[in-house]
Formats: C-alpha cells, structure tokens, sequence
C-alpha cells in the first residue's frame, strides 16, 4: 500500500513539472486589434524596435524564423515584435512556430478583428497585405517598412541605423 502511495506521488509530481514546463515555453499571443498600433508605439516610446509581420502559410516567413531567432539570442535587448496576420482561430499554429523557433518570449501579437484591411491599413495605409512586412522604427519612430524577405546584409544595415 505505501508503495501505491509513493508511485501515485511520484506521477502527480511528474505530471505538476511537465504542466510547469509546457506552460513555460508557450508564446504569450496578445490580440492585435483596432488601436493595437498605437498602444505598441506608446509601449515603445523612445526605443527602437523591429515589427515582423508573417503569417503560418507564408514560406519565405517560416524560411526566416531561424534567422530572427538567432538574431534574438545575439541581441537580446532588441526590442522585435511578431506580428501574425493569421486569424486567431490560427492561435495554436502560431504558438507552435513562435516556440519551435525559440520566439515565444518576443512581444507576440495576431490579428483579432474581423476586418483585416482596417488593422494593415492602421499600421500603414501604403502597406496591401503582403508578407513578410518588416518595420524598422528608430527611437523617434521614424520607419521604414520592407516587403518580402530581408537579407542578412540589408537586416545588419537596418538594425545598425534604428540603434544608432
């Protein structure tokens, strides 16, 4: 009977620690919706930052992720902001890209509004939807947006011009 008790124990504890562990490396998503823009240039206020916009069923998105995760543990104090344009229906897809790339503990957001257009068009009226959309913002918020894939060249060239 004392071994019964020990081995069920054993499994709650086992059971606590992987709960612990799950909850751990989860992407917190935050809802981007109508005023999301605003609210992130407020959080920011006087710091740079790189807003990615990507989505799960972009290819050139997925074929970057390891680039920015490295970009992550080689700058750790770069402010990136991940932003999926997928609906949050999307939730777990997203989640499961953010932690395989290891870029769940970014500023994540996806999109939360039944109006796509409205929320692209609050980030930047010139900006129709395509991704990957990348913002360069410097401290004063000046920026400057690049569609398609960035190359590593033109990504060091940005990220030396908004840190300066």
């Amino acid at each position: 009977m004392k071994l019964l008790k020990h081995i069920i124990y054993f499994l709650l504890l086992l059971f606590c620690c992987q709960s612990l562990t799950t909850h751990a490396e989860q992407a917190e998503l935050k809802h981007f919706a109508s005023g999301s823009y605003q609210q992130i240039l407020k959080n920011y206020a006087d710091k740079p930052f790189v807003l990615m916009i990507w989505s799960i069923h972009c290819s050139s998105c997925l074929k970057k992720m390891p680039v920015l995760s490295e970009l992550r543990k080689n700058m750790p104090d770069l402010n990136l902001i991940m932003l999926a344009t997928d609906d949050i229906s999307a939730t777990d897809q997203v989640n499961s890209i953010l932690n395989k790339n290891e870029l769940g503990q970014t500023d994540n957001w996806i999109f939360a509004d039944a109006n796509p257009q409205k929320l692209r068009y609050e980030i930047d009226p010139k900006w129709y939807g395509e991704v990957p959309r990348t913002y360069f913002l410097d401290k004063n918020h000046q920026r400057t947006g690049i569609s398609g894939s960035v190359p590593s060249n033109a990504l060091e060239t940005m990220l030396k011009n908004i840190l300066e």
